[in-house]
């Protein structure tokens, strides 16, 4: 979605000097979806022996509107319902396995200062199932990001992101950079979000090799073995991914590739008590689709 944030600028500051357009010819209006599924994988108590196996997958939906509020800056209000299930079928803790939750998000992006790109977006996550107790099940979190051109090949990327919520807070640096050699290849290695080697094949389609972080925390329900869980689940992959776009209309990706694992970690509804997992390798696969109105 990023790209189409930086074709959408790119379009409007191009339109200086040129016959007016409607600002619809500009697609601002977007919806699409996005799908992962990993396969089962092996979980291990720390210090303990193997513990049955965990299943991970997330489907969502979306909406966003492209606000442009000058030539040079934008907001993109957002609203996305997601549905995922984290299944282990040896959890001591709570027996649910279903989840859903509607985010609520704004992005700013600038370009206003040369050779700068801002991006701020603050996001609001609601469990669907507990819409009248926010404050129990919500989370909160937060981005700042800038991007400087040091050299027409080179930029460095600044920042920090951050959450709050179900019992816990972290901030974490963003700091990278990215290298493009010529008009189709392309390396980017920002710590924590995004790494990639793309290759251009013309103006529509893209090849790369990409790192994927993935992150879910969440609070289950009362009536569980230990009510109101708190878990969290992280992981990272490397996948294969055929990308697809015409300029601010349609974009579309598929991809495969192998998780390496991580760790899920369950602590009860104040925060405490915890229960430390490491989770093993799976292969995944995935898509995604963004439609310009």
């Amino acid at each position: 979605m990023k790209a189409i944030f930086l074709l959408f600028a790119a379009a409007l500051v191009a339109q200086e000097g040129e016959p007016s357009k409607s600002f619809w010819d500009y697609h601002p209006l977007h919806g699409g979806g996005n799908f992962i599924a990993l396969g089962k994988a092996e979980v291990d108590l720390k210090k303990g022996p193997s513990q049955g196996d965990v299943v991970y997958n997330k489907t969502n939906a979306f909406l966003y509107f492209l606000l442009p509020i000058s030539k040079c800056s934008y907001f993109f209000p957002r609203v996305e319902y997601n549905v995922f299930t984290l299944d282990w079928n040896k959890n001591p803790k709570f027996k649910e396995t279903h989840f859903q939750f509607v985010q609520f998000a704004l992005t700013f992006l600038s370009i206003a200062v040369e050779k700068w790109r801002w991006i701020a977006r603050a996001e609001y996550n609601l469990d669907v199932k507990h819409f009248s107790h926010p404050k129990t099940y919500g989370l909160f979190s937060a981005l700042l990001w800038g991007t400087h051109e040091v050299h027409r090949k080179w930029h460095y990327h600044i920042g920090a992101f951050g959450y709050r919520g179900f019992e816990g807070q972290t901030v974490y640096p963003i700091i990278g950079f990215d290298y493009a050699p010529n008009k189709k290849w392309l390396f980017q290695t920002v710590f924590p979000i995004q790494y990639s080697i793309e290759y251009s094949i013309g103006k529509e389609w893209r090849l790369s090799i990409k790192g994927r972080p993935l992150k879910e925390r969440f609070r289950t329900g009362r009536f569980e073995p230990q009510p109101r869980s708190i878990f969290n689940y992280s992981s990272m992959g490397a996948e294969f991914n055929v990308h697809y776009e015409k300029f601010l209309k349609v974009e579309a990706e598929i991809f495969a590739g192998y998780n390496f694992g991580g760790n899920l970690y369950i602590k009860d509804k104040k925060g405490h008590h915890s229960l430390y997992t490491e989770v093993q390798g799976t292969p995944y696969i995935g898509a995604s689709f963004n439609w310009g109105f």
